[in-house]
């Protein structure tokens, strides 16, 4: 596939599973479907994203899809777009009830072709005796198959090209704009950080109190003069005008209740990726239409946060309506600025709202029902790359591809190889039963066939083999014409099907037993080192470690066979089947964590790590070969989801619980470490190098509140010593932020032994806080008074 049909098929495709899934919530709000603002959120973020990941899918499996649905026994009914030429292939009648005779079509006609060889069916095991004949039902004499004609729908190269570039530019365009808005973004706040005011001790407190019982970080305010509306920036910068702070105290808190609603739903960093995944889809109306949507939910649903910690919504309506006065005929923030009152007439309908007697409260999703809604998008992205759009057929797609689909039992492949030196495609239909030597076939199931081409040296061969009243019929065409399967036929033959089964991995089971039962595991591992496919040797060492068991010599081999596969999920699956059938020595299990750094896919060595986690310990030989793996792990989640499944074992052993702290090191995101850290909190009493790592980790976190949030798991994890308590005491010094030192030091009190010297340490860290949190953190001590 060239690269324009490859961009041209791309974007024809987009704009497909865009308007399918935008389309599909559209009309669901319109009909009531989606009342709950959370549902709806959650169902425009699903389809404005679901669409970016959709179409990319369609193209790692569209060469499959197609090989597969171009066979006309896969018996479902198929479109086929092309830029040259529109073909549609109507839905076949079923196999029980269509012609067992072949049909080629010449010049848009349909011809009738006689087999060129008949041959009785006989059992598998070459005794000759015929087989029941097949159940397919006879045509009449002369019947033909009708072949539909091609209809003309060319496209030409000029108008791909222009849609192209008309899309490339727009995207280019909007990129620049988005790019403005952020540099906008980036003004605002040094222009607060240089004209703005640092809001008065009324202001702060309120706000303090209010990310407390949010449990989100404080956020940095500043008062701006020339600001219009109170607005939050990306990094928990919220700006105010200089008029809030004349507000009545029940309005600043509803209108700081609302902000950081904002911030603790994540509002701008959502509106950056709704700005960006808009990019490729500017064109789209319904696209533009969700971003509105999104923005609008977002506001809702802040404004409904806010009313309800306030206990009523009038506070916040009067905030409103004091911004518009403020605000003109629109305040000009920038877009990624996220206001409170940017849009007047999305506005006055929020005042309205907050305003009824009885507002709309917004019940959280439950974290069950959440998390079956997003699985049922994902199955939803996975699945909608069956709806596609493509320019051309795949024939030059890819240098090697296998398709299977099996259809209420009924298995049909398609394989398809290409090099310089050959071309070669099998179609397999329905159950195909080789003789021994995999030199002809002797018996097919009902309604299945096999097609075989090659075009090797110039010259074309094909085979194909299909029933016709209970008996197998074979023909055999070299360039078109009709030859007897006799002498050359029979030699290409024997030479070209034996390694095409092996190589595609037909009957890979039936085939891997027989060379186990045969010549044993040496048999298949010698066999094996013939394949080129990575999908051969995924399928054959799958039936080798599930009915065999390897000494040190036979499992090394087979490794060496998986180090060869290059495909990331084929490599995992292998790997796996190795872990699960296998009895590994630690210096093989070593070797198999060796072989998973070579995997690139993130997700498929986690994976692979999550299953080894429960059965390879990260003591002993595999130890640095764990830490190896570990760090070959790029993204945060992942890695993160890996270190948990060690520290999930049974029996954790303090070395395991080192290794994991240490390979913690280096994870960006303070969200994913912290979960990290707080998984291993439990297993840091009574292990000074282990405490030391938990400790060290804690200070990598730029966040004050997840650093706040991984020590008081620390803390709340089992007994306080003085040891881990001295631990906490270095920690705090780390935190920037009074509030969250003060939370640290009142949960250590409540915990910590009654020690003179971590008093004094205890109060010299209180002594730096601010004469609230200082105070907070003195009474905390009081339980020691008491008791004593």
């Amino acid at each position: 596939m060239s690269a324009l049909d490859l961009a041209f098929s791309f974007l024809l495709t987009l704009a497909l599973h865009a308007t399918a899934l935008l389309g599909a919530v559209w009309l669901l709000e319109r009909a009531g479907a989606l009342k709950h603002p959370g549902w709806a959120e959650l169902a425009w973020r699903f389809a404005l994203f679901g669409a970016l990941l959709s179409a990319p899918l369609e193209f790692v499996g569209v060469p499959g899809v197609t090989a597969a649905s171009m066979h006309p026994e896969a018996g479902s009914p198929v479109a086929t777009v092309t830029r040259q030429d529109v073909v549609a292939i109507p839905t076949p009648a079923p196999a029980e009830t269509r012609t067992a005779e072949r049909a080629t079509p010449t010049n848009g006609r349909a011809q009738t072709v006689e087999p060129a060889t008949l041959s009785a069916d006989v059992a598998p095991d070459g005794s000759g005796h015929p087989v029941p004949a097949l159940q397919a039902q006879a045509s009449p004499p002369g019947m033909s198959l009708p072949v539909p004609t091609a209809t003309d729908g060319e496209v030409p190269d000029v108008v791909a090209r222009l849609l192209i570039a008309l899309w490339l530019a727009g995207v280019l365009w909007g990129a620049l704009r988005l790019a403005a808005q952020v540099v906008a973004v980036r003004r605002l706040a040094r222009m607060a950080n240089k004209r703005g005011t640092v809001a008065g001790s009324k202001l702060a407190q309120v706000a303090a109190t209010l990310a407390g019982e949010m449990r989100i970080p404080m956020p940095t305010l500043r008062l701006l003069p020339h600001a219009h509306s109170p607005m939050v920036l990306p990094g928990a910068n919220v700006l105010l005008p200089a008029w809030s702070e004349a507000l009545p105290a029940a309005q600043q808190r509803a209108m700081l209740a609302h902000e950081l609603s904002h911030l603790q739903r994540r509002d701008p960093a959502w509106r950056f990726a709704q700005s960006i995944a808009t990019l490729p889809l500017f064109f789209h109306p319904l696209a533009r239409h969700a971003r509105r949507r999104l923005d609008a939910l977002a506001e809702d649903a802040c404004d409904a946060r806010a009313a309800e910690r306030l206990g009523s919504g009038r506070p916040l309506a009067e905030c409103l309506a004091t911004c518009l006065s403020h605000a003109g005929a629109r305040a000009g923030q920038p877009v990624l600025a996220v206001a409170m009152a940017g849009d007047p007439g999305a506005v006055v309908r929020r005042v309205r709202n907050l305003l009824e007697k009885h507002p709309v409260k917004l019940s959280p999703l439950s974290p069950g029902l959440r998390r079956t809604a997003i699985v049922l998008a994902i199955a939803g992205i996975v699945a909608l790359p069956g709806l596609m759009i493509t320019t051309v057929a795949s024939e030059d797609f890819a240098d090697s591809l296998m398709s299977r689909l099996d259809l209420a039992g009924r298995q049909d492949v398609s394989y398809r190889s290409r090099n310089e030196q050959q071309q070669v495609d099998l179609r397999l239909a329905g159950d195909v039963i080789f003789n021994v030597g995999e030199t002809d076939v002797v018996r097919l199931g009902r309604g299945a066939s096999l097609e075989l081409t090659e075009v090797r040296d110039g010259v074309k061969r094909q085979w194909d083999v299909f029933g016709k009243n209970g008996v197998i019929q074979r023909r055999y065409r070299r360039d078109g014409e009709d030859q007897p399967l006799a002498g050359e036929g029979r030699q290409w033959l024997a030479s070209a099907l034996p390694a095409l089964i092996r190589e595609s991995a037909i009957n890979a089971e039936a085939r891997g037993k027989r060379l186990l039962a045969s010549g044993g595991p040496d048999a298949l591992l010698a066999d094996m080192a013939l394949l080129e496919a990575d999908h051969a040797k995924a399928r054959y060492l799958a039936v080798l470690y599930a009915n065999a068991k390897l000494d040190d010599a036979q499992l090394a081999r087979s490794l060496q066979v998986v180090k060869a596969i290059e495909g990331d999920f084929e490599q995992r699956q292998t790997l796996q089947a190795a872990l699960d059938s296998q009895t590994l020595s630690p210096v093989h299990q070593a070797r198999v964590l060796g072989l998973a750094v070579d995997i690139g896919s993130d997700f498929e060595l986690t994976e692979l790590l999550i299953s080894l986690a429960a059965k390879v310990p990260a003591t002993g030989a595999p130890r640095e070969a764990w830490r190896a793996a570990l760090a070959a792990v790029s993204s945060d989640f992942e890695r993160r989801r890996a270190l948990e499944a060690l520290l999930g074992r049974r029996d954790v052993a303090p070395a395991t619980v080192q290794l994991v702290l240490e390979s913690a090191e280096g994870i960006r995101s303070d969200f994913e470490l912290r979960n990290v850290l707080e998984r291993a909190a439990r297993h840091t009493r009574g292990q000074p190098a282990v405490l030391a790592a938990y400790v060290a980790r804690t200070g990598e976190l730029s966040s004050d509140f997840e650093a706040r949030e991984a020590l008081t798991a620390l803390i709340n994890a089992g007994l306080v010593d003085a040891a881990l308590a001295n631990a906490v005491l270095d920690a705090v010094a780390n935190l920037s932020s009074d509030f969250e030192t003060g939370e640290v030091l009142r949960t250590l009190a409540s915990r910590m032994p009654d020690d003179d010297a971590l008093m004094k340490r205890y109060r010299a860290a209180a002594r730096g806080l601010g004469d609230h949190e200082r105070g907070q953190a003195e009474r905390a001590l009081d339980r020691f008074a008491v008791a004593g």
